[in-house]
């Protein structure tokens, strides 16, 4: 992702210093650094506000009701991926707590954030969201113990017990810190090759040390928060009857056939219209998880449109259906128990990166519920629609 130009170590006068007291300095001002970037928000991209698609059809008040509101009989949360900075803005929180009632750190509980150098942990970065959270009587869901993406640098140069030995102890430092603030937690994040393989995904550290690293990630995040529900979470398994989504149902029958304390899997459910499971393949997937006791969440959903013909409010009112349709199929079965999407304004979108954005086609795709200027898009009438099973 394209990042704002923003202060770093490198940018300091190193030569200056002796030898020993550089490497005490560099090791403190490492995590420092990565807490105010991560906290100011220099990880959203400089494009991160695209204009507000002119004729756009937006809801008026009366069209409008909170989605946490809305969801409430039907048992369900409803969540939003958030950015400390975004807390800084108003409207944004004001938005967030109304129609929100579960939350996740976008980037602020990932590795390289969270835990910049060895038994170093920077959890500073994440309170405000986890404060927040509380104070809106908001669920929070921990994204992501152990991944291939965003680890720390001194991750990648583990192997063997040594890496397994971090991956421990990072789990057991994180959660511990959180035990009973954080209501689940995505243990073990794509960690699925793409593709037809079913095999685990060859650019991640973790994958050298066999598949029972996922197990005993699992095991230690229990041992450390017998009340968490813990998640496996990934991308490409949202429809019944792919490679991947067969590999991630395998994935989570052996974990159950073998005591893994897993609770649920993750369908992050980024949905890219120009081929996507029907909603009928998202459901009967969903029911087959089920079938192995674990709960189902969409965790990540966001509907671009860019690729999507016609006039901007046609692709507007394509976008209403396939939401609709999608939180729908998490409706019909009573397994699936949240819908989170990943982000909650166009404003602040990772899809407004040229180089993310351009995955799901021509650009601006306008993935989220709320436009730039925070107006209910059609997407939000389809929600609530579902929610009330219309």
């Amino acid at each position: 992702m394209t990042r704002r130009s923003c202060w770093s170590p490198s940018s300091f006068a190193w030569g200056r210093l002796p030898r020993r007291r550089l490497v005490r300095l560099g090791a403190r001002l490492s995590v420092l650094a990565v807490v105010a970037l991560a906290t100011v928000g220099c990880l959203i991209p400089p494009e991160a506000k695209p204009a507000a698609p002119a004729g756009g059809r937006r809801l008026d008040d009366s069209q409008l009701r909170p989605l946490r509101d809305a969801a409430a009989p039907t048992k369900r949360h409803v969540g939003c991926a958030v950015q400390p900075a975004q807390l800084h803005d108003d409207a944004f929180r004001r938005l967030a707590a109304t129609h929100f009632d579960s939350l996740t750190p976008e980037n602020q509980m990932k590795w390289e954030t969270i835990e910049p150098q060895p038994g170093q942990f920077a959890f500073q970065a994440a309170e405000p969201l986890v404060t927040f959270a509380a104070e809106n009587h908001m669920r929070v869901r921990g994204h992501a113990l152990v991944s291939h993406s965003q680890l720390a640098p001194w991750v990648k140069s583990r192997s063997g017990e040594a890496l397994h030995a971090a991956m421990l102890g990072h789990i057991q430092g994180v959660v511990g810190h959180w035990k009973g603030k954080v209501a689940q937690w995505d243990v073990v994040n794509e960690a699925l090759a793409d593709g037809p393989s079913g095999r685990l995904r060859a650019d991640s550290p973790f994958t050298a040390l066999g598949p029972t690293f996922i197990d005993d990630a699992f095991r230690a995040a229990h041992a450390v928060d017998p009340e968490a529900q813990l998640f496996y979470n990934d991308y490409e398994i949202e429809g019944v009857g792919t490679p991947k989504s067969d590999a991630a149902f395998a994935l989570v029958k052996r974990l159950k056939e073998t005591g893994v304390p897993i609770h649920g899997v993750g369908l992050q459910m980024h949905v890219d219209p120009r081929h996507w499971p029907a909603a009928g393949r998202i459901q009967a997937n969903i029911a087959r998880f089920a079938a192995l006791g674990v709960l189902v969440e969409l965790t990540e959903m966001d509907v671009a449109v860019g690729e999507i013909s016609g006039s901007i409010d046609q692709k507007l009112d394509r976008q209403r259906v396939l939401t609709h349709d999608i939180v729908a199929a998490c409706l019909a079965l009573e397994a699936c128990s949240g819908i989170t999407f990943w982000g909650l304004t166009d404003r602040y979108s990772w899809l407004n990166s040229p180089r993310w954005g351009a995955l799901r086609g021509q650009l601006p795709h306008y993935p989220l519920p709320f436009d730039a200027d925070y107006r209910a898009k059609p997407m939000v009438a389809g929600i609530l629609d579902a929610l009330a099973g219309r």
